[in-house]
């Protein structure tokens, strides 16, 4: 009887130290990660984090992007990105100290459009460049972008898109984050927009441009010129242009108790400058 106790009670200390040497090894719950966790809100930190997983796609040769090397076209980029922090530093734009806010191009003449990526990095491609007759312009197209990073609209489309259980696994070094970040770098020029947000988009830009001595007129030209013509431009494929759409947009900019911009001022010659002169 005796024998038979000691054996219980060995094996209930051999139990014991088991199970406390599991314990101790096991780390401090408190620093616990659970790594892949989906997130159904995405704060401005997190958008920061998608958007570099998606830009460190379109800087990989291997997708098909070609983006000009910064330290090779310094005056290009210095003069781009000069224009978008003139654009970003103004109240309408709620984010401007949350978002890493920047231009690259991309280097594709036949391609004639812009995307911007969560975070505030806007890619545009040497083709819609050459499209664009001035500075005006394309100033108008830097804040029409603007927008749709500034309220959310972007990120939210690509929850819609992707579902927020895959925008998740790019704030973490999952094994599906490469294919994720693909993926959506491969369509985010084509991500379509409601006449409804784009008009919306048409009034942030215009709050923007009519505080600077540009001519109003910058995306409504575009519109015009690109619009409803049968070769229309790829970037207005996706923003639907109606006659609609250019009555509102012509009232914003002209019918104003001050003028928005100042007319005439496109700064055509500085575009070709700073902007087309230093292109491949």
């Amino acid at each position: 009887m005796k024998r038979k106790c000691s054996n219980h009670l060995a094996t209930f200390v051999l139990l014991f130290v088991i199970i406390s040497f599991i314990s101790s090894c096991r780390p401090d719950p408190s620093q616990d990660i659970v790594v892949g966790e989906s997130k159904n809100e995405f704060d401005e930190s997190d958008q920061m984090v998608i958007g570099e997983a998606i830009s460190d796609i379109i800087n990989d040769p291997f997708y098909g992007f070609e983006v000009l090397d910064e330290s090779d076209y310094q005056e290009l980029y210095t003069h781009l990105n000069g224009l978008m922090s003139q654009i970003v530093n103004t109240v309408t734009v709620e984010r401007r100290e949350d978002f890493d806010w920047k231009i690259s191009v991309l280097k594709d003449d036949k391609e004639v459009n812009a995307f911007m990526v969560p975070g505030g990095h806007l890619y545009i491609y040497s083709g819609f460049l050459k499209y664009l007759h001035g500075e005006h312009e394309l100033v108008g197209m830097i804040a029409h972008e603007v927008a749709y990073a500034d309220s959310d609209l972007l990120i939210n489309r690509l929850k819609n898109e992707f579902g927020s259980a895959n925008l998740s696994k790019l704030l973490f070094d999952t094994n599906e984050k490469t294919l994720i970040a693909s993926d959506i770098a491969t369509m985010l020029k084509d991500i379509e927009y409601s006449e409804g947000e784009v008009l919306d988009a048409d009034l942030f830009c215009t709050d923007i441009i009519c505080q600077f001595v540009w001519d109003g007129d910058g995306i409504l030209s575009i519109l015009e010129r690109g619009g409803q013509n049968a070769d229309a431009i790829k970037w207005l494929d996706t923003k639907p242009v109606n006659e609609n759409r250019l009555t509102k947009l012509n009232g914003l900019i002209h019918n104003q108790t001050s003028n928005c911009g100042t007319p005439d001022s496109t700064f055509q010659q500085r575009y070709l400058d700073k902007v087309i002169y230093n292109l491949p």
